[in-house]
């Protein structure tokens, strides 16, 4: 897909606000596969799983993260991969990896909304939510910590969890817009950039928690969505919207879209008192998704989008997982 020049511009303003410069999408993390399609040892469906699961740029495994969920909204465990029905463009496929661990580690990005609306004890909640969702954070786990208000500030840099995160929670202050959409675009590209560097393989999400609408980003919601869709990165959200009343007017359409296209979640955050367990919520359930991989027949380098859809059959479960990927677009121009 070409990029336009004004969304160029757009971007390189955002890089002169203090961030440093990087490709959008360095590689096709959509495109993964795990040890032992090229040959190597690793864990194809019917073997034994490793505790950390690297998947390999370069070849035609596609990785989905799948949460399954009961009618009571819990989290169905114990599933096979024959379990499994994967649909890629109205084509079934066959699952060639299956995971069903949990023991691999998180790398998650914090954004938290510092615009003046957030003043007082909308602020305070939230920092004590995020606090606690720290605390929930394992050893081997990364967390990075983004407030943003008219420009995204990095607070804490993608480590693993510490005192100092917190501390930088704690200092927050309320003011000016909200330009989430920017917030956004630079978490995504600092878990691309550590993904890259990094020998072993996480699950990244983003979790935004904010009250209102973007008023100030450089870019544009499209150009945002286009670069979740690409990133493999999950993003959930907690909105904390309310009408003069105080009443919950539900997620904003925006992130509600990043989040159904990434395989995240939205949440109305109904009263600040739900705030902790809430953030402990979304713990879990970044902890329980199946890993799935699938080579996608028939194979098509056509570099557009590809939808995906994931089912059970047979069991009354809700399924959940990114709407799709953009393929890599052969070398040779064609479809192959």
């Amino acid at each position: 897909m070409t990029r336009s020049a004004p969304r160029f511009a757009r971007l390189a303003a955002v890089l002169a606000a203090g961030f440093s410069a990087m490709p959008i999408v360095a590689r096709s993390p959509d495109l993964l596969a795990y040890p032992g399609s090229d040959g190597t040892s690793g864990a194809a469906v019917g073997q034994s799983v490793p505790a950390s699961p690297r998947f390999r740029s370069g070849v035609d495994l596609v990785a989905l993260d799948v949460c399954v969920k009961g009618g009571d909204g819990r989290l169905i465990e114990g599933l096979s991969a024959d379990d499994f029905l994967i649909v890629e463009n109205n084509t079934p496929q066959r699952v060639t990896f299956f995971s069903p661990d949990e023991r691999v580690p998180l790398a998650v990005a914090l954004l938290i909304d510092q615009s003046q609306s957030m003043y007082g004890e909308k602020l305070d909640r939230a920092k004590l939510a995020a606090v606690a969702f720290i605390g929930t954070l394992r050893p081997a786990d990364l967390v990075e910590v983004i407030a943003f208000s008219a420009r995204a500030s990095r607070l804490f840099p993608l480590a693993s969890p510490e005192n100092a995160a917190e501390q930088a929670i704690a200092g927050l202050r309320a003011t000016g817009t909200t330009g989430l959409f920017e917030a956004t675009l630079v978490a995504l590209r600092d878990l691309e950039r550590a993904q890259r560097d990094r020998p072993t393989e996480y699950r990244n999400a983003i979790v935004i928690l904010s009250d209102g609408e973007d008023t100030s980003s450089l870019v544009a919601f499209e150009d945002v969505l286009e670069d979740v869709r690409r990133s493999g990165v999950l993003v959930y959200g907690l909105s904390l919207r309310t009408d003069e009343r105080g009443r919950s007017l539900g997620p904003l359409r925006e992130i509600s879209q990043f989040a159904f296209d990434s395989g995240g979640q939205t949440v109305a955050v109904q009263n600040l008192g739900s705030l902790v367990p809430t953030f402990q919520e979304i713990g879990t359930d970044l902890r329980h998704l199946y890993r799935l991989g699938y080579v996608p027949s028939p194979l098509v380098r056509d570099g557009r989008w590809h939808s995906i859809s994931v089912r059970v059959p047979g069991k009354d479960v809700r399924v959940r997982t990114r709407s799709g990927y953009y393929a890599p677009r052969s070398p040779m121009g064609g479809d192959r």
